[in-house]
């Protein structure tokens, strides 16, 4: 009896043996032959950093098991700020493995909690398999040095044992680029207004960026379409003019410049942040060649780095208001003549009239001698020695009938006329009077209106 027991108690002995000796142990090792799993310093949103890490199990017990990861300290910068997890997604490499089954195929980010990788067969066979990890940096929150730690573990199913492994997580990246371009009376839209004449009422387009890390940058406009008005005419080159203010060299605009068709660089350098205003002016020397009326485009910035481009496109607004006026300067006071004898010599007096239209419509300056000139005593004076002569300068279009000295009527008429699309036009207008025998003599004022009609 006592041989039976004993037998029976080295059998459990044995069992009990063979069971504190089973294993299963877990070898965690990055691709790159590093001890870490580590992110280079990330260019730009638009590339991935991607990272392997291969782990081998051992199972010496023949029972099944399970391997898990999770981050076990948190992935944090030198500030303290925690990464965005987003940021970070793992999955395993399909047919990397030999036998059992892999977990995480469809990508996941990283996760506090465990995330089963890979569960074994029922035999508890040894094996490997490989788990990636890509960044996206469009997902990164914060910059800077971070640095956090993953634990991996394999569990026996039962009463097996388990292992773990710790690897720490490094990563590191540079501020990103941001910038911002937006309009001053409309962040979409540069509206533009007849009378922007100066910086103080223009409108304008401020830029900003920060983050460029010392990278070449450029900066483009590109008018996407030539501001039309609604029977499509299209606005004339030199109408707008564009002028930047700016305390940078960065500045490719130095003077104010017409407002070119198609892609124009208007800004480079190598600077970490910077920010300037461009102006849109309106040249009044152009404007009356262009209809009245709200001529409509688009505009855009382009912003461009070796590894990033960024689009900011918006509405391109000019408002013409009908203009039709007339400016007429005379002499200190007026068209008057004093002292006017007999025997005296001619007296000249000029007016300069400057007509201003772009309802491109043929006009007229009519003149009105309201009646016949007179002096303090009442006397009339004879209106054969009161003559008139219209002077158009060269490169001044339209016409007049008095391009030589002719007599002053009484009653309204036209002295010029302007050419049939009513160009602007500025010309002078010659008033002489001669003294006469047997005059009155005396000082003479005379009673001239001039106004402006349309055909």
């Amino acid at each position: 009896m006592f041989r039976a027991v004993f037998i029976a108690v080295l059998f459990c002995l044995m069992g009990l043996t063979q069971a504190c000796f089973a294993a299963v142990s877990l070898s965690v090792n990055p691709a790159d032959g590093s001890n870490s799993l580590r992110f280079n310093r990330v260019p730009n949103a638009q590339m991935d950093n991607k990272e392997e890490i291969h782990i081998r199990i051992n199972s010496s017990n023949g029972g099944q098991y399970q391997v898990f990861q999770r981050i076990l300290e948190p992935i944090e910068n030198e500030k303290g700020d925690a990464l965005n997890l987003q940021a970070i997604g793992t999955q395993t490499l399909s047919n990397s493995n030999s036998s059992g089954t892999l977990y995480l195929q469809n990508s996941d980010h990283l996760s506090m909690g465990d995330q089963l990788l890979y569960s074994s067969s029922q035999e508890g066979t040894s094996d490997s398999f490989i788990i990636g990890y890509s960044l996206d940096r469009s997902l990164i929150n914060a910059s800077g040095s971070f640095r956090g730690r993953l634990v991996f573990t394999v569990r026996g199913m039962g009463n097996a044992s388990s292992d773990q492994v710790t690897i720490d997580v490094f990563l590191e990246t540079s501020p990103s680029l941001k910038v911002m371009i937006k309009a001053a009376r409309q962040s979409n839209r540069v509206h533009i207004q007849g009378t922007d004449t100066s910086e103080k009422t223009a409108d304008s387009v401020n830029i900003s960026f920060s983050g460029n890390t010392g990278q070449e940058i450029r900066i483009y406009q590109e008018i996407e379409s030539m501001p039309q008005n609604e029977t499509e005419e299209e606005l004339g080159t030199d109408v707008i003019q564009l002028d930047a203010q700016g305390q940078t060299e960065g500045l490719r605009i130095q003077d104010p410049g017409r407002l070119n068709p198609g892609r124009t660089l208007i800004y480079s350098s190598n600077k970490d942040e910077d920010d300037f205003i461009i102006y849109f002016l309106v040249n009044p020397e152009q404007i009356q060649t262009q209809d009245a009326g709200s001529y409509v485009g688009r505009i855009k910035y382009i912003v461009q780095t070796d590894q990033n481009s960024q689009e900011f496109p918006m509405g391109l607004q000019f408002d013409l208001p009908p203009v039709f006026t007339m400016n007429v300067t005379t002499p200190p006071g007026g068209v008057s003549f004093s002292h006017v004898l007999a025997n005296s010599p001619p007296q000249d007096k000029e007016v300069l009239v400057t007509v201003l239209s772009n309802l491109h419509k043929p006009y007229q300056v009519i003149q009105d001698l309201q009646s016949d000139m007179t002096n303090s005593q009442g006397k009339q004076f004879d209106s054969r020695y009161f003559n008139v002569q219209v002077e158009i300068p060269p490169g001044q279009r339209g016409q007049t009938d008095f391009v030589e000295f002719s007599q002053v009527k009484t009653g309204e008429y036209p002295i010029y006329s302007s050419d049939a699309k009513g160009s602007g036009v500025t010309f002078k207008v010659e008033y002489r009077l001669q003294g006469y025998d047997q005059m009155s003599p005396g000082d003479f004022l005379a009673p001239i209106r001039l106004s402006l009609n349309q055909k």
